[in-house]
């Protein structure tokens, strides 16, 4: 399965992390009880200004840009956005 890292919490409620196979469910803690691996929160990252993904916001200039682009296109040719 792979070694990756997860987080265990033992009943003191320590929190470590442990470089372990995928199978692996339960560690020593360092204070002697045995501590349990963790659900980890889902990794993402955002743009820090829109909150969206990375992209989205590029994306959606570019979208814009293209619109803009045609309804200026359309008023010139038909004296209309459509």
């Amino acid at each position: 399965m792979g070694v990756r890292v997860f987080d265990f919490r033992c009943r003191n409620d320590h929190v470590v992390e442990h470089f372990v196979d995928a199978g692996i469910e339960e560690v020593e803690c360092h204070c002697g009880a045995m501590g349990k691996r963790q659900v980890a929160a889902p990794r993402s990252k955002l743009e820090p200004f829109t909150g969206a993904f990375p992209g989205a916001a590029d994306k959606w200039e570019r979208n814009r840009e293209s619109k803009m682009r045609q309804e200026r296109k359309n008023l010139e040719n038909h004296g209309t956005y459509k």
